[in-house]
Order: C-alpha cells, then sequence, then structure tokens
C-alpha cells in the first residue's frame, strides 16, 4: 500500500508530456461550444445592410400594370395599357444612417469575439484552479496516509519487541483507516473536479503554468479602487450595444419622412375601332409628407432603446468596479492567509519533531503523537491550499481586469 500511496505521489507532481497554455484551453473551450456562430451570423447582418445601403435603391423595386376596356360596356373597342415601375429613392441622410448601423453592428461583432473569449476565460480559469485545488487536497491525502502507514509500521514493530501496547498498535492502524477513507474521498472530488475541466474544454491537462501574474491592489484592502481598463470586454460590449442603439435612432429619425418614390414606364391609349393607338412615356414621383403624428412611436421607441442601453452600460461599469474592488481585496487577503500559514506550518512541524522524539524516547504517549501529527497535517493541507488560493486569487483578479488570453 505504501509503494501505492508513492505510486500515487509520484502521478500527481509528474510534468505532463504535452502541456497547454491558458490560451489554448481557453480556445479549446471556445470549439467544444462552437460560441463562433454567433460572430458569424452578426457579421453577416452587418454587411447585409452595409450592402442594402450601398444601393442606389432605398427599398425593393416593384412592377405596377394598369389595364382599362369598355368591353363590358359598351364594347368600342376602346381600352388603355399602363405599366409603371416603382423605385424607391433615398432621403438626405438616411443612406448613411443605414451604413452608421451596420458599422456599429461590425463593431458589435468585434466586440463579441472578445467577450466570449473573456467569458469562457473567467469560467476555463475557475475549473482548472478547481481542480488544481482538488489535486492539492489529494496530494496532501496522500501524503498523510504514507506518514500514517510509516508510523504504523515503526508501532508494528516496536510492538512486536514488546516495547509498545497491543493497543497503540490498533489506534495507528484505525488512524491509517482514516487516512485511507481522507484519501478516498480526496480521490473523488479530483476525479469529478477534472472531469468538468474536461468536459469544459476537451482537454486533459490544465494549463501550465496555472499562476498568472497580477497587478498588486491599489491601496489598502479597504481603500482598494477600481481601475478598469478602457477596453474591457465587458464595457467594449455594452459600448456596442449603445453605438448600434444610437445608430438604429438616427436611422428612425432619418426615415421619419419614408422614401420618395420615382416611378418610370409607359402608356397605350386607344378610344375606339379604327383609331391608331397612342404611345406615351409617364413619369411620376411621390414625395412622403411625414407627419410627426406617424412617425412618433417609432421614434419614440428608438429613444426608448437607446436609454436602456445607456442605462444598462451604466449599470455594467458599476458591476465590472464591484467585481474589480472584490477580487483586489481577495488577492490582499490571499497573500496575508499564506503568510499566516506559513507560520503556522512552520511551528506545527517543530512541535512534532519535538512530541516525536519525545515518543521514540518513550516519554510520551501515542495519542499526543497522533495530535501533534493532526495538527501538522492540518498546517500542511492549509499551507497547500493557502498558495493555491492565492493563485486563484490572482487570476480572479485578470479575469475581473478583463484580462483575455491570448
Amino acid at each position: 500500500m505504501i509503494a501505492l500511496t508513492l505510486t500515487l505521489l509520484a502521478a500527481l507532481t509528474a510534468t505532463p508530456t504535452r502541456a497547454v497554455t491558458l490560451a489554448e484551453a481557453v480556445t479549446g473551450a471556445l470549439q467544444v461550444e462552437q460560441q463562433e456562430s454567433r460572430v458569424a451570423a452578426l457579421r453577416g447582418e452587418s454587411a447585409a445592410i452595409r450592402r442594402q445601403a450601398g444601393g442606389l435603391l432605398a427599398a425593393d423595386p416593384a412592377l405596377r400594370a394598369k389595364s382599362v376596356s369598355d368591353a363590358l360596356t359598351g364594347n368600342d373597342g376602346a381600352y388603355e395599357l399602363e405599366a409603371m415601375v416603382d423605385l424607391p429613392l433615398w432621403m438626405p441622410g438616411q443612406r448613411s444612417a443605414s451604413q452608421g448601423i451596420a458599422t456599429a453592428m461590425g463593431n458589435q461583432a468585434d466586440a463579441l469575439v472578445r467577450l466570449l473569449r473573456w467569458e469562457m476565460a473567467g469560467r476555463v480559469r475557475e475549473a482548472a484552479w478547481t481542480t488544481a485545488l482538488a489535486q492539492g487536497r489529494l496530494r496532501q491525502a496522500a501524503a498523510a496516509l504514507a506518514a500514517a502507514r510509516s508510523l504504523e509500521q515503526d508501532i508494528g514493530k516496536r510492538t512486536m519487541a514488546g516495547e509498545l501496547a497491543r493497543m497503540d498498535l490498533l489506534v495507528a492502524q484505525q488512524d491509517t483507516l482514516t487516512r485511507e477513507v481522507d484519501l478516498q474521498a480526496a480521490q473523488l472530488d479530483y476525479n469529478q473536479a477534472i472531469q468538468s475541466y474536461i468536459h469544459l474544454t476537451g482537454l486533459r491537462t490544465v494549463p501550465e503554468p496555472l499562476v498568472e501574474t497580477a497587478p498588486p491592489p491599489s491601496g489598502t484592502p479597504t481603500e482598494a479602487h477600481a481601475d478598469l481598463p478602457a477596453d474591457h470586454p465587458l464595457l467594449a460590449s455594452s459600448d456596442g450595444a449603445v453605438a448600434k442603439a444610437r445608430a438604429e435612432r438616427e436611422r428612425v429619425h432619418s426615415q421619419r419622412r419614408g422614401n420618395p418614390l420615382l416611378s418610370l414606364g409607359a402608356k397605350r391609349v386607344r378610344d375606339g375601332r379604327g383609331s391608331e393607338a397612342a404611345d406615351a412615356l409617364q413619369l411620376e414621383i411621390s414625395v412622403p409628407f411625414g407627419l410627426t403624428s406617424y412617425s412618433a412611436p417609432a421614434i419614440a421607441l428608438a429613444e426608448r432603446a437607446y436609454t436602456e442601453e445607456v442605462t444598462t452600460r451604466r449599470r455594467t461599469l458599476i458591476e465590472a468596479e464591484h467585481a474589480l474592488e472584490t477580487a483586489q481585496i481577495d488577492v490582499a487577503g490571499a497573500t496575508e492567509a499564506l503568510a499566516l500559514a506559513t507560520r503556522r506550518q512552520t511551528v506545527t512541524q517543530d512541535a512534532l519533531q519535538l512530541v516525536r522524539r519525545a515518543f521514540n524516547l518513550g516519554e510520551s504517549e501515542l495519542t499526543t503523537l497522533l495530535q501533534a501529527q493532526e495538527r501538522a497535517r492540518q498546517a500542511s493541507l492549509d499551507l497547500e491550499l493557502r498558495r493555491l488560493e492565492q493563485g486563484r486569487a490572482a487570476a480572479r483578479l485578470n479575469q475581473a481586469l478583463g484580462l483575455v488570453p491570448e
């Protein structure tokens, strides 16, 4: 069993044959979920609007045909035939307003690419660090089991030699069984964590190196001030939505009078049998009045949509600043917790050495040694977790800052 425990420890500390970076893990997760289709759809809509705005006509042309005959009345052979092509024209400002929407949607697509990658980076970071924390607990559980089995073997030898009572061996065996249960639970937690990571990214190894460099928090933990970058993916996405709503508002204002209609066609008229038909070309133009009462609802709707996007952008900024402040406080707290855990681990290890020496000399009982060993185990586990949590806090700070692994 000791050999198996050592093998497990070696496997946990072994370097994978092909390490992946955080950027590769994020790319793999995006490929698993196939998020690229959302960006392609938005770019396609932007291109379609741009093509339509670049055309000569403001809308689809139409063909009108008209026939007038006296066949059911006097039947004198009189008729009138007319064919017209209606051509909707651009009013001043309408074409540029539509092109503005196309530009805004193109910018939205660019922002969406970065937003999707940033959101996925947050999920990958959390999954990877959850796996790392589970691996740290598993590593500590394996080390604790190895120490318990080593102590059990030593007590077994001393029991056989008559130095210790049978009860001491039973107590040591119980402690070993407890450590085995802890190892099984830690193994289960690790299996679940790595399976969730694999399901998310499609990869079987966590990013290497996993620890990210985090900028130091500004001020004290209670005075930390959020300093969001201008290109934060959340803010860029909100800015794109505001720009799109603004462009839509401008388009609605430009179209409040509708589109002029130019009609071109031909006409043939015959007064009756025996008379010659007369042909003529026709030119018509129709200009809408653009009454305010009819365009007001559409304008009000566009104004409301723009106002909602501005409000959403303000709320997004507040939430992003709060997330950054929280992450900065967590980084400072993780640093302090690691310093305390380091001192605690040093003290408990020194105490364990003294108790172990006293036990070997017969000056201390086994229960005292087991208690000291448990305190040392808890301190080692706490130190391992505090180190990992400091790394996770740095990753969360980078996430809050909008840093996207490229």
